[in-house]
């Protein structure tokens, strides 16, 4: 069945370049055709996904309500054309990729939809079609509708290694590790239990202390914003805490207007209605003030962490935001139906307590020449960039320059 919206991207089976990955069974051998359509809009993509399944592998940040999001609020001032792909195998729908063609100085690049907002690349995938599809023919196919557009470059950011059990597909043409890996980690149904086994006694007891401090201030409460009221007085503190700590580290800030108000604001929205569909907003307050918040969402068993952000004041030495997390996480473990924990993006201390840092990469196809010598530049930086961030020395050497050019920068 082909979907409503979707047009072929070629109809000769010589241009389709037919084929994909055998499917084996003992010695019998089963060649299934592969095809991509675009979706002309979001409408049919959200229908599209629907043939996926519910138990589809996904991660919201390629969802149909993510993606609209992303383009509503940035868009235009990021000049990206989506270019919405439906992946058919033997004619059922497979998978979906969210791409976006962009001009960037004198390439035109076609990637993930909106990936500066998402902590890794999967597109939605049904269970059964990730272990049908090769690699190189589905390289193959991408490249021929990168040509197409007439982009000089394929680029896939921040892939995992496996989908499910699988290998990950979209792994293809030259793969450089991209400089941040992903933190993941188990939940547990006994909190206590998780608690103990992955914080040593001496951090369990300066924690307990640290969240008796805020515990005993005026109000303190954790709270999981419900109202649209909820909404805009956590996102507001969130913004300003966000603000205020680029202003005294360096750390670059991915929040900091309008346009990414309105883009969490309406994810937060979404997951009002339906919670794997948007964001989740937390924060702890005491004393009448916001002293830490959360973004989550949740994707199938997993609950995944998006942004977070602390007050500075007179309860940061009580580190507000780890004991939110804390909190979070016990609330996770009380549901059967969470058993996984991503952390996201950006390795930080407590994260580690939690968490393994897991290897993600970024996958390159030059279509062009241009695109050649790009990917050439490109991978050189990436593979800097991960050694200086695994490297003791010479990463919190980073950060100390962030924060004295932060306190040195005119105001």
């Amino acid at each position: 069945m082909v979907a409503t919206g979707a047009n072929a991207l070629a109809s000769d089976p010589d241009e389709r370049l037919v084929g994909s990955a055998d499917k084996t069974t003992g010695c019998n051998r089963q060649t299934v055709e592969l095809r991509l359509a675009r979706l002309d809009d979001f409408a049919s993509a959200s229908d599209f996904i629907a043939q996926l399944g519910e138990d589809r592998l996904t991660l919201p940040y390629h969802e149909a309500s993510w993606i609209k999001a992303w383009q509503t609020s940035f868009g235009e001032i990021e000049r990206c054309e989506p270019v919405l792909v439906a992946g058919f195998l033997d004619e059922q729908a497979a998978f979906f990729l969210p791409l976006a063609l962009q001009k960037k100085g004198p390439l035109r690049v076609l990637s993930f939809l909106g990936q500066n907002k998402a902590n890794q690349s999967t597109g939605l995938w049904r269970r059964s079609a990730v272990g049908a599809v090769a690699p190189a023919v589905l390289q193959r196919h991408l490249s021929a509708l990168g040509k197409t557009f007439e982009a000089d470059l394929l680029q896939l950011a921040n892939l995992p290694e496996y989908l499910g059990e699988s290998p990950n597909p979209l792994c293809l043409g030259e793969l450089v590790q991209s400089p941040s890996p992903v933190f993941i980690g188990p939940l547990s149904d006994d909190f206590d239990d998780l608690f103990r086994t992955s914080h040593s006694k001496a951090a369990r007891k300066k924690l307990a202390k640290k969240q008796k401090s805020l515990e005993a201030a005026d109000n303190f409460q954790i709270v999981c914003a419900t109202t649209d009221a909820d909404i805009e007085r956590g996102l507001t503190a969130f913004l300003e805490q966000r603000a205020v700590r680029a202003a005294a580290t360096g750390i670059p800030n991915v929040f900091t207007g309008e346009k990414e108000k309105l883009f969490l604001e309406t994810l937060l929205k979404s997951g009002q209605q339906q919670e794997e569909t948007g964001l989740n907003l937390w924060w702890l307050e005491c004393e009448g003030e916001i002293r830490a918040t959360y973004l989550s969402c949740r994707s199938g068993d997993r609950l995944i962490g998006y942004a977070n952000s602390i007050s500075h004041d007179n309860m940061t030495a009580h580190s507000p935001g780890v004991v939110l997390l804390k909190e979070i996480i016990a609330r996770a473990c009380a549901d059967p139906g969470l058993h996984c924990l991503d952390l996201g993006l950006g390795d930080e201390r407590y994260k580690r307590s939690w968490s393994e840092a897991v290897a993600l990469f970024d996958s390159s196809t030059p279509l062009t020449f241009k695109g050649k010598m790009a990917f050439f530049a490109f991978s050189k930086k990436q593979v800097l960039k991960a050694r200086i961030r695994k490297s003791e020395t010479l990463w919190p050497l980073v950060r100390k320059m962030r924060a004295l050019k932060a306190r040195v920068r005119p105001s």
